[in-house]
């Protein structure tokens, strides 16, 4: 079983958020802190397996909306390196094999990060503006 300290956690999405800020061109903050405050309720309804799929669609996308990938992949890293469960964040096949009882229990996981990702944006990133 995962025990988790609460301030690593913190560190973990705060951290996580800062490389996403030195990733994405500075332009698109604000847009980018619109997609991580969407990210609970995405994983919630799609899963882990469709943000891996769309984290590699994104980053080889228009120059525009790669930002989106570049948020949904260091989402994945984070959470790599949180549960320390070993996947592919760039091939979604390795969380789709995964075995159900994992990937339920990294999904729930995925969803509280996700949620501390949402409270550290608006520091971060700048407060949301329409992607």
């Amino acid at each position: 079983m995962l025990k988790l300290d609460t301030r690593n956690f913190s560190n973990s999405a705060y951290t996580g958020l800062e490389k996403v800020k030195k990733a994405v061109n500075a332009k698109n903050h604000e847009k980018a802190s619109a997609v991580v405050q969407g990210l609970p309720s995405y994983i919630s309804t799609w899963g882990l397996h469709r943000l891996a799929g769309d984290g590699i669609k994104y980053t080889q996308a228009k120059e525009d909306t790669q930002y989106k990938g570049q948020v949904y992949q260091e989402f994945l890293r984070t959470l790599q390196d949180l549960s320390k469960v070993a996947f592919d964040y760039t091939n979604p096949q390795t969380l789709i094999r995964m075995d159900l009882t994992i990937y339920t229990g990294l999904n729930r996981l995925a969803i509280e990060l996700a949620r501390e990702w949402s409270f550290w944006a608006p520091t971060i990133l700048g407060e949301a503006e329409e992607p």
